[in-house]
């Protein structure tokens, strides 16, 4: 008889195909996976599903991302201790707990379009009794100006081109990532240097659900 797997057997097995595919090389953003548990974020209908490298529907037509993307945005943005980092897409709050995680005695403002997955990410941060995010009922497209500069942003979701706002709130030497493009997307990794910003990697082949707002996709082209 097949016995079931338990949850710390699936993340184990998880994180044995992220570092297999590629997708997990950083012993930090490892150590933040293992510890900010995935089925906590996930509706409870699709705890069963919590550790498979797949992404999830939650609501309001939005997605917790992919483990492995997750993990590849994660180990792109270099997150030290101390920063401050702005999110844009809040969604469940995993990626949101694994930055907080990594930033320690830093901050992290995230921003969500929905009220319900404000309250969802909320309530799944509280109940890991995470208290250094902040998750805020707004525009992401328009950013957070009142916190601004941030050493990180990270954009959940995909846009043509990334809004002006975003770059203008990003700090000197800051990095900010983002899935780019229509229909697929290419995860591209900006650096603000005193000479400008500056494409550091691109890579194609990723899906996201669009991103929405003042500052949108129609008013950028």
């Amino acid at each position: 008889m097949k016995t079931r797997k338990n949850d710390q057997q699936r993340l184990d097995d998880l994180i044995t195909i992220m570092k297999k595919s590629g997708f997990l090389n950083d012993d930090k953003v490892e150590s933040a996976i293992r510890k900010i548990p995935r089925h906590e974020f996930v509706p409870i209908s699709l705890k069963e599903e919590a550790y498979e490298d797949a992404p999830l529907s939650i609501m309001k037509n939005q997605t917790i991302s992919q483990p492995s993307v997750v993990s590849r945005m994660t180990e792109w943005l270099d997150i030290r201790e101390g920063q401050k980092i702005l999110e844009i897409g809040s969604g469940s709050g995993w990626q949101t707990a694994i930055l907080s995680y990594l930033v320690g005695n830093g901050k992290v403002y995230s921003i969500e379009r929905h009220s319900e997955l404000v309250e969802f990410a909320k309530k799944n941060l509280d109940k890991l009794g995470i208290t250094n995010v902040k998750v805020i009922l707004g525009d992401g497209s328009l950013g957070f100006p009142e916190e601004s500069p941030f050493n990180r942003i990270i954009i959940t979701a995909a846009c043509k081109k990334i809004p002006e706002p975003l770059l203008g709130q990003l700090s000197t030497d800051g990095l900010l990532i983002a899935p780019v493009g229509e229909f697929q997307q290419s995860l591209v990794l900006l650096k603000n240097t005193p000479q400008g910003i500056v494409e550091i990697k691109n890579q194609p082949g990723y899906v996201f659900v669009p991103l929405l707002g003042k500052i949108d996709d129609k008013k950028t082209e």
